[in-house]
């Protein structure tokens, strides 16, 4: 009580502070009174947080109801309450729910902490989870908390305070040594790549999700301080070491490929990963989309079309999806006016998103209506003012439009851009002589 006393005194100086007493305080009831405090406050995804967790404490017949609420709320993702849900109804003993649940735990886009989880559960590994925390104990609770309060400091760049209540929450829970991850993302966004690599040394080959993680993160910190080339040896390396990896990291490991140019091999790894999934689901479609990207990038028109229209077959009227497979039609001059219709459908749904914007562009451009050309991609200009592209396909719509020496201003500025390609330069070159 001394040291809340003390704490309420800095309790007005931010929002931060006053969260931080108020939810202390009410932790401080519950330990010494067993009751749950109802407050007067309400901090919203804290405040729902450290009800379930609370109740949970007090071993309420009420616990699951408000773990389930809170994990199936719209107010925002609660996801990692999937855990803590789980480690009370095992150490219930009721394994045969947990088995239940952790089947509908998907194997591609849950968080690390819920598909290590689910792997734990499947292997029966239940001492695992039960061991690393305990809402019955009250550091862990504890622990909880100021891993949350850390968490909300990142997010408003606050990293030198989110690494203290980070450093408080490990402290206070040793046990749970997957919470290092947050730490660590924030030594990597911070530069301060030997700190972030001291820790990702906690996670062991054991624990197959947090040690791909570890893999990815030392990936990441050689391309930073290497170059891709680099990092990518490491991780290629790495990857084929693993027996049997899960679905996720395949697809992990299919993403680094395509960002690194290797659109062959991302191809081999998207295929099996499309392998293992249901051909009626969105997530078959969205690695449909992926991969017809990989094929494109290769100029297998054929099959990228394919895999490209079977994943709108799947989801339908998908914005990005009809953006990239129309534009790339309007590149190489096929079916142009489908093309600007399912652009125009895009549009409509994503007015505001200057790839589609420019892409609705340059199909006027390619069918000669320069007005209606000039106006979106004027948008898309303003919208993205560094982009190469855009600023090419406004030079040449101003052209067009007899506005040559504003047409050469976009030409120069696509051709000066770090992020313009020797392809493009090129093409500039030739219109920038040709216009003189």
């Amino acid at each position: 009580m001394d040291l809340l006393s003390d704490l309420k005194r800095y309790q007005n100086q931010n929002n931060y502070n006053f969260i931080i007493y108020e939810i202390l305080n009410s932790y401080n009831n519950l330990f010494l009174n067993k009751v749950s405090s109802n407050q007067k406050n309400n901090f919203g995804k804290l405040s729902s947080i450290n009800e379930a967790l609370q109740f949970c404490y007090l071993n309420s017949q009420e616990s699951e109801s408000k773990f389930i609420n809170l994990i199936n709320s719209d107010d925002g993702d609660y996801s990692r309450y999937l855990f803590f849900y789980l480690n009370y109804i095992i150490n219930k003993n009721d394994l045969d729910s947990a088995r239940q649940i952790s089947e509908t735990i998907k194997n591609i886009g849950s968080s690390l902490l819920i598909a290590q989880t689910k792997i734990w559960i499947q292997n029966s590994k239940f001492e695992k989870i039960k061991e690393v925390f305990s809402c019955q104990n009250e550091t862990d609770l504890l622990s909880e908390f100021f891993f949350l309060i850390s968490n909300f400091l990142a997010l408003d760049e606050n990293y030198e305070k989110s690494n203290f209540f980070a450093q408080i929450s490990i402290y206070l829970n040793p046990k749970f040594y997957f919470n290092f991850t947050h730490l660590i993302e924030n030594y990597i966004e911070n530069e301060k790549f030997d700190n972030a690599k001291s820790l990702l040394k906690k996670f062991k080959k054991k624990d197959k999700i947090y040690y791909w993680f570890r893999l990815k993160k030392k990936f990441e910190i050689i391309s930073l301080e290497q170059n891709s080339k680099e990092s990518l040896k490491y991780i290629e390396e790495k990857f084929n070491n693993y027996n049997n990896p899960p679905i996720n990291i395949l697809l992990d490991m299919a993403n680094i490929y395509k960002r690194n140019n290797q659109f062959k091999k991302s191809i081999k790894m998207y295929t099996s990963v499309l392998n293992q999934l249901d051909q009626s689901t969105n997530i078959y479609a969205e690695i449909l989309y992926r991969r017809g990207g990989s094929y494109e990038r290769i100029g297998d028109y054929s099959n990228s079309d394919k895999d490209l229209i079977q994943s709108l077959s799947i989801r339908p009227n998908d914005p990005y999806v009809m953006n990239y497979l129309a534009y790339g039609w309007l590149e190489r001059n096929y079916k142009i006016n489908e093309a600007i219709i399912m652009l125009e459908k895009a549009y409509k749904q994503k007015t505001n998103d200057p790839f589609i914007i420019d892409s609705v562009g340059w199909g006027y451009y390619l069918v000669d209506d320069f007005i209606n050309a000039e106006k979106f991609l004027r948008k898309a200009i303003q919208l993205m003012p560094k982009d190469p592209i855009v600023n090419d396909h406004y030079g040449d719509v101003l052209w067009k439009l007899n506005r040559k020496i504003q047409a050469k201003y976009y030409w120069e500025s696509a051709f000066n851009s770090s992020e313009a390609n020797e392809e493009l330069k090129n093409k500039i070159s030739f219109k920038l002589l040709k216009g003189l």
